[in-house]
């Protein structure tokens, strides 16, 4: 009987020790939660995308630097300009994002550093396929308006779903600040 009682003591200690450390991993985990978005798929800076940092002391002195060091029209197409700001957060380490809608019916995605230098640069579009020929794709974009495009030979076009470049596939790519595309995607 004694051996049973030591075995739930030790039991109902160890099941304690277990719920304060989940509580504690927990708590730590909520200051970052309301950067969590898009920042998801973050690679490292020498990869084209901010770093995973270590605190989170971003300020809004700082977030006005940094959003001064890129300029309105920086990476866009000619004609394109800048409908709204969609976002705009500190990350962890003193670097910034910045989400903006564009008049092409595209986004513009800018991380900065502490600095101020820019990090990241990207457009993204997402619509659904309108027309094709060949790799040549005609997008009823989301946020309005309709582009063509002409996905390169060389390019990998992630289709988890073997949906293949039809009409009514839905459709994301990014494009880099020269105007290139470094990824397709089709979802469902």
């Amino acid at each position: 009987m004694t051996n049973y009682k030591i075995n739930k003591g030790r039991g109902l200690k160890a099941t304690t020790l277990l719920l304060v450390m989940s509580a504690c991993i927990l708590l730590s985990g909520c200051a970052g939660k309301a950067q969590t978005g898009t920042q998801g798929n973050a690679q490292a800076p020498g990869k084209g995308t901010a770093a995973t940092n270590q605190n989170n002391t971003g300020g809004q002195p700082d977030q006005q630097k940094n959003a001064a060091a890129v300029s309105e029209t920086e990476g866009l197409p000619s004609g394109v300009k800048v409908q709204k700001v969609l976002k705009d957060i500190s990350l962890k380490n003193n670097y910034h994002k910045k989400v903006e809608l564009l008049t092409d019916g595209g986004k513009r995605i800018t991380i900065t550093d502490p600095n101020g230098g820019l990090v990241l640069l990207n457009l993204e579009y997402e619509g659904t396929i309108l027309e094709v020929s060949g790799r040549k794709v005609t997008v009823q974009l989301d946020h309005g308006g309709q582009q063509t495009m002409t996905i390169p030979d060389n390019m990998t076009i992630e289709d988890d779903d073997n949906l293949g470049l039809n009409k009514g596939v839905e459709i994301e790519w990014t494009v880099d600040a020269d105007g290139n595309i470094q990824s397709v995607e089709l979802d469902d």
